[in-house]
């Protein structure tokens, strides 16, 4: 059943609390070598504002505004850009899909995390271009659930892998989105796209304790769906997130994931 577009991490502190600690050198790599000192960036779906204030220290004197539909995470990112005394970011509730914008009014867009999310992702894209300037960039990043493994696996963790997927899609989002970025731009109107990608891995104990932090944050905003439509009961999402920490506990646990990233030109 068609169901509206759903961001299944809303309202979720422990998601959030593991976005916030995101770097525009760890999440925007792909991206920076492209912006220079006086661009105006716009950051769609900024959340807590880390990454934006990364990306506005790398086009300063330029300004960056950051937009989020959530008014909270919106509130946060003011708080995180005053104690860092950064000046030349602003942030704003606004929706993807309708830009308080005018045409052609910045160089450069970053959008990470969210497409994968949304059931027209070439229509956000195709907003995108319009508030950019000629040779305007856009930079795009998701992972591609498709690539994700996890060793050992149990059959839990793959009835919650597969589980996710089927809640993401649900929600009206595609977990395999990334991997055609390159055709979206063009599809959306960038007359260039470039695409690559790299792997998030855990392979020791400190780093799968703490990608099983941010599974378990995930698992509290998918269980949303997950539970009321009946396919897992509390007590199964209960007993997976239990098996999310023994899995993080084992000494030759490991996993991988590669997050998809493309770089489109509105103009040569």
């Amino acid at each position: 059943m068609r169901v509206p577009e759903v961001y299944s991490q809303r309202s979720n502190p422990a998601f959030e609390a593991e976005l916030a600690v995101r770097t525009a050198s760890q999440h925007a790599g792909f991206l920076l070598p492209h912006l220079r000192p006086g661009m105006q960036l716009l950051d769609a779906g900024c959340g807590a504002g880390s990454v934006t204030l990364g990306l506005a220290e790398a086009v300063a004197p330029g300004k960056v505004i950051g937009i989020d539909k959530q008014s909270a995470l919106v509130e946060q990112a003011r708080t995180l850009a005053a104690a860092r005394g950064i000046t030349t970011a602003r942030f704003e509730v606004a929706d993807v899909y309708r830009l308080p914008f005018a045409d052609h009014s910045f160089d450069a867009a970053y959008v990470n995390g969210v497409l994968m999310h949304l059931r027209e992702p070439v229509r956000a894209l195709i907003e995108l271009r319009r508030v950019l300037r000629r040779g305007g960039i856009a930079g795009v990043r998701d992972p591609d659930w498709g690539t994700s493994l996890y060793v050992p696996t149990t059959p839990l963790l793959e009835q919650w892998l597969a589980m996710r997927v089927r809640a993401r899609q649900y929600n009206g989002g595609d977990p395999f989105l990334s991997r055609r970025f390159r055709r979206l731009l063009l599809e959306a109107g960038f007359v260039r796209a470039e695409a690559s990608a790299c792997v998030e891995s855990a392979g020791s104990l400190e780093h799968t304790c703490r990608h099983a932090a941010f599974l378990e944050a995930q698992l509290q905003g998918l269980a949303r769906t997950v539970v009321m439509q009946g396919w897992m009961d509390q007590g199964a999402v209960d007993a997976t997130a239990t098996e999310i920490k023994q899995w993080a506990q084992r000494p030759d646990a490991f996993a991988a994931t590669t997050w998809c990233q493309a770089v489109g030109w509105v103009s040569d």
